[in-house]
């Protein structure tokens, strides 16, 4: 997961903890199963369907210290997986490598802070492991210092890596809100008044925490109760991978490996870094966890949502101000909203196979 030092030592490792105020003990809950990673050769490689482009959030490369993989050789893995863009995310740092043929490589930085405390206090075994990404920024040959001794609540930490993504031009992803349970609904709602943009509802780490448990609500739970208190935030779904064709590898040492092509971005785009970012900046676009819909139109009025022709039985949901009040199955999804009542309207699109796809909020 992110900014976790899994295992690999040495001199890198060293200044990835001098520059993030992080140490090298990984403090993790307790490891599940890892999934296979996909491979064009043995799964169907989803594509994008026209109009449409297919996106990758959060991806480290070996400029992280808990990732041995060479940039270019993890741009071609997304290339040979039908993405037409990722957003390198390195810890502390921005990557710089060349597009291979069919990927747009773009620069981000994953601003990561890992601290034994912070204001709240982390639960019983855990600790203060505070992530945001800062997507599509100007160059920086520079790594990036957070001052481990400046502040202690979590809202004013959060906040320091939100004005740094946004001094380096970039727009701001909250990251993975219930790993080690950094953020809760009401830090999202002040951290978007701060500026950040989007937020990590489907991080597919093994270990994010997405759904919940019993004293915490899933992050999808999270996102609707901050979008009920006003704010404005975006979901994604993303892979936040660390291990790319040295994935069996790790495991057969008895690592948990950190795999992508499972959570995604379909954006609503010409092909350029300049439109990808404008139609992310605006909401024009929705999460994916393997899904796929031709058809995404919402308004104030009316909603129109199309599965992927050929796709297993598809259940849609209106999810209006945190709540399911509407539920359509088939192939497609029209809801008039003239007359309803409720301030921020969505859908939730699920198949039988477990795949997912969230639209973004409209509000009304």
């Amino acid at each position: 997961m992110s900014g976790v030092l899994r295992g690999r030592g040495g001199l890198f490792a060293a200044l990835a903890i001098a520059f993030c105020g992080c140490d090298a003990r990984p403090q993790r809950a307790a490891p599940q199963p890892a999934p296979t990673s996909s491979s064009p050769a043995t799964a169907a490689v989803v594509r994008a369907p026209a109009g449409w482009l297919k996106g990758q959030l959060h991806a480290h490369t070996g400029r992280s210290a808990d990732s041995a993989t060479d940039p270019a050789e993890a741009a071609a893995w997304y290339a040979a997986r039908g993405y037409d863009f990722v957003v390198f995310t390195d810890h502390n740092v921005v990557t710089e490598t060349a597009s291979p043929p069919g990927l747009i490589v773009l620069r981000g930085v994953e601003l990561t802070q890992n601290l034994r405390t912070c204001d709240p206090p982390p639960d019983p075994g855990e600790r203060c492991l505070l992530h945001a990404t800062a997507l599509f920024v100007r160059p920086d040959p520079d790594p990036i210092a957070f001052d481990p001794g400046e502040g202690r609540s979590r809202l004013d930490l959060y906040a320091r890596a939100v004005d740094r993504g946004i001094a380096l031009g970039g727009l701001v992803q909250l990251d993975h809100p219930n790993f080690h349970h950094g953020a809760d609904a009401s830090l999202i709602v002040a951290l978007a008044r701060r500026g950040v943009t989007l937020v990590e509802v489907e991080n597919r780490a093994v270990d994010s925490g997405n759904d919940g448990d019993a004293t915490h609500p899933s992050t999808e739970a999270m996102w609707d109760a901050a979008l009920a208190r006003g704010a404005r935030v975006f979901g994604t779904a993303t892979d936040d991978a660390h291990h790319y064709g040295d994935a069996d590898r790790v495991r057969a040492r008895g690592g948990t490996a950190y795999t992508g092509d499972r959570g995604f971005v379909m954006v609503r785009a010409e092909r350029s870094p300049e439109a990808i970012r404008a139609a992310i900046a605006t909401g024009d676009f929705y999460a994916s966890r393997g899904l796929v819909l031709d058809r995404v139109d919402l308004g104030r009025d009316a909603i129109a949502i199309d599965a992927r022709r050929g796709s297993a039985a598809v259940t849609f949901e209106l999810v209006a101000d945190g709540r399911v009040v509407e539920v359509a199955r088939g192939a497609v999804a029209r809801w008039d909203l003239s007359r309803r009542i409720e301030k921020v309207v969505r859908v939730r699109v699920r198949d039988e196979t477990g795949s997912l796809a969230l639209t973004q909020p409209v509000w009304r």
